[in-house]
């Protein structure tokens, strides 16, 4: 018995005695009164659980190398279903490294993995990947025809439709005899006296010519990927590049000891996006060990686009530096504008008499009158508020040699705004 004289079995008792158990038992299942006190446990169904986990699920894994773009060079991990690549993650083990002398690096170089990484997959399985050998039409079509020339040594134009030609799937022993064809004719037809004459004709520069000694083989150009890559994957091009002496010593009969191979042209020969004047400090891109530096960089000069577009792996470290509040300043902005041709922006405003004339002034073209010191000492004391001891401290310059550039830089740009205004009044 409870308080209130009767308890909830007693009720149900008296209920079913007096014939109102039917009524108790369907009341009960409408108004949920059985309902347990863990519902999922009970009666709930979950299976629709199992397809999220079999999103992740997999049969085995294995790592790779992934190298898209300049010194990213990234291990990995692939999660392989049914054969197939389902998903990519960072390898996470970056920490446990360590070269010959058993010196280990750190696991805050994880995760190293960048959305071109995670996306490998599409790229791997989607409709746009290359998965045969393919030859343009007209270029098989002059390898067919026997590789004809004209005076100069150039092939008809109507070989020649780059951009507008189609493409042709070949078998891989097709591909590579039309290849080692077209080496062999090339390297025939550019040796020589006769071969330096057509290479005159075709505007070539002397020197450039002079510098062949008159084997055709030097006018092959074998372009292996960039210098760290080739550590790793590519110096199998420059290789090939190297073994073209034999075809050398085939064609002119020089003896190996002076037959010469082809010429290598490393990545940033055929398309340069190095910040500029880097080439001439340390002879090669800027590498993550010296992206990882800036962890302890008190002041970071952020000089061009590549550190964040190319070399995305790597961004991070700058976004973390910047939690310790270093001082940062970009010299990136001016160069990108200039390249995406951006329009004038509204940046300076004089007054007319009683009214305000408001002036569109590129920015870009301002600041290209600049030299480059000046660019980067008006960067840090305008840009990122330095004092003139500061920035002259960063840069390691004479105070005066700081101060000379910022005058004169603010003196450039005085004119330039004069002579913009003036010309839009």
């Amino acid at each position: 018995m409870t308080s209130r004289g009767i308890d909830r079995r007693q009720f149900l008792i008296a209920a079913q005695a007096a014939g109102f158990g039917a009524l108790i038992a369907s009341a009960s299942s409408a108004w949920g009164l059985q309902a347990p006190s863990n519902p999922l446990a009970a009666y709930a169904d979950r299976s629709w659980e199992k397809v999220y986990r079999d999103l992740f699920k997999y049969d085995s894994t294995f790592h790779f190398l992934c190298a898209p773009n300049d010194t990213h060079n990234c291990l990995i991990k692939s999660f392989v279903r049914s054969g197939v690549m389902t998903r990519l993650g960072p390898s996470m083990r970056y920490g446990e490294a360590e070269d010959l002398s058993g010196n280990r690096t750190t696991h805050r170089w994880d995760p190293r993995i960048c959305q071109k990484g995670l996306a490998l997959t599409r790229r791997f399985y989607g409709d746009r990947r290359l998965r045969h050998c393919m030859v343009r039409k007209g270029f098989k079509a002059w390898h067919d025809a026997g590789f004809p020339r004209t005076e100069n040594g150039l092939p008809p134009k109507e070989y020649f439709n780059r951009a507008r030609d189609e493409w042709m799937r070949v078998t891989h022993a097709e591909a590579a005899a039309i290849a080692a064809a077209a080496a062999v004719d090339i390297a025939t037809t550019y040796t020589g006296d006769a071969g330096k004459k057509k290479l005159l004709a075709q505007h070539y520069d002397e020197a450039m010519v002079e510098a062949t000694k008159g084997a055709g083989t030097q006018v092959l150009k074998f372009r292996g990927g960039m210098p760290l890559l080739g550590i790793t994957r590519v110096f199998g091009m420059y290789r090939l590049a190297n073994s073209m002496a034999l075809l050398d010593d085939h064609i002119r009969k020089v003896g190996p000891d002076k037959a010469l191979g082809a010429r290598g042209f490393d990545n940033y020969s055929w398309h340069t996006d190095l910040p500029p004047g880097h080439p001439m400090v340390t002879g090669q891109q800027t590498v993550e060990f010296d992206l990882s530096a800036v962890e302890y960089a008190r002041t970071v000069v952020v000089w061009g686009m590549n550190w964040i577009t190319t070399k995305m792996p790597d961004a991070h470290w700058l976004t973390e530096a910047r939690l310790k509040a270093p001082r940062v300043a970009s010299a990136a902005e001016l160069a990108a504008a200039e390249a995406a041709e951006a329009p004038p922006v509204t940046g300076l405003a004089t007054a007319a008499g009683s009214e305000a004339a408001h002036a569109r002034v590129d920015l870009s073209r301002a600041f290209a009158v600049l030299r480059d010191e000046e660019r980067v000492a008006l960067a840090l004391a305008y840009g990122e508020e330095a004092t003139h001891e500061e920035a002259a401290r960063v840069l390691d310059w004479p105070l005066g040699t700081l101060k000379t550039h910022v005058t004169r830089g603010k003196e450039k740009l005085r004119r330039f705004f004069a002579a913009d205004l003036e010309a839009l009044s």
